[in-house]
């Protein structure tokens, strides 16, 4: 499948993007979208047979690409990723926490069916939290020290809508976007200041990908397409998103067809809804 950017200027020239889960749905949408732009892409799946495949595209293309096989949450893996990023690109630009352990893993039908928390092997819940949560921590922590030093860099966390996290049947998978939502506060506002913007991507709804499968009764044509994930995406790289920090973009909502301040309004908000207030009382000056 070739992708044709939006932009003839290929306007990631230049840049590199590290993208987890590269190789299947959103992540895979997110790849060939970032090619079609120019991006430099450092590609990372646990998937091998589909990473190599999705490499072949892109290096056909014309694109210039890193593959990695490996586990996110592995600290080993992670450190020689970055020796390999840094013999074969300057730096990472921006950096994509896509992969996940989803619920179908639990039971392909879990929308209709509505596994409880007791039927969730103990095995499965930790291999939630250590590739949901702990590798985008991870990740972070090792490439953020590259974009603190040229005082330019993007995190995009993907995590999912609010009443997702708390749905039945979702099991470990919504708690451990609810977990990745709150850091990717924390991470925001750690960041604040230093040129490095933290953001979060979520679809807006089921997508079309192997997380919702046919047991779960939808209808395809009703889900939303992994593609819609990129043009927010292409927007957070590029440098006409410079000191945009801190916010939420939900792609369904997402219309390029709006000026681009009526489109945020429409499509974003503050990461983990601040705006409801503050539900703890701390001393004063905490």
């Amino acid at each position: 499948m070739c992708v044709q950017s939006k932009d003839t200027t290929r306007f990631l020239r230049g840049k590199t993007v590290l993208i987890t889960g590269a190789a299947q749905g959103i992540g895979l949408a997110l790849t060939r979208h970032l090619n079609a732009a120019g991006a430099n892409l450092v590609l990372v799946d646990i998937a091998k047979s589909a990473l190599g495949e999705v490499t072949e595209e892109m290096r056909s293309q014309g694109g210039h690409v890193l593959a990695k096989h490996m586990d996110v949450a592995n600290r080993d893996c992670v450190m020689d990723l970055a020796e390999e990023v840094e013999a074969h690109f300057p730096s990472v630009d921006v950096l994509v926490n896509n992969a996940a352990i989803g619920p179908e893993r639990n039971n392909p039908a879990y929308l209709r069916e509505k596994p409880k928390f007791w039927t969730t092997p103990d095995e499965l819940w930790l291999s939630m939290l250590r590739i949901n949560v702990f590798g985008p921590q991870l990740l972070s922590r090792v490439f953020v020290s590259q974009m603190f030093e040229r005082g330019w860099g993007r995190i995009v966390n993907v995590t999912t809508s609010l009443d997702t996290m708390y749905r039945q049947g979702i099991g470990a998978y919504g708690p451990c976007k609810a977990a990745l939502e709150a850091a990717s506060r924390i991470m925001y506002q750690d960041l604040e200041g230093t040129g490095v913007t933290v953001n979060v991507l979520v679809p807006g709804g089921p997508v079309k990908t192997q997380m919702v499968p046919m047991d779960c009764g939808l209808n395809p044509s009703d889900l939303i397409q992994p593609e819609q994930m990129s043009s927010p995406l292409l927007w957070l790289c590029n440098n006409a998103s410079d000191g945009y920090s801190g916010m939420r973009i939900v792609a369904r909502e997402w219309d390029e067809s709006l000026p681009l301040q009526r489109r945020l309004e429409q499509a974003s908000a503050p990461i983990a809804w601040p705006q409801l207030g503050a539900q703890s009382r701390f001393p004063e000056g905490k």
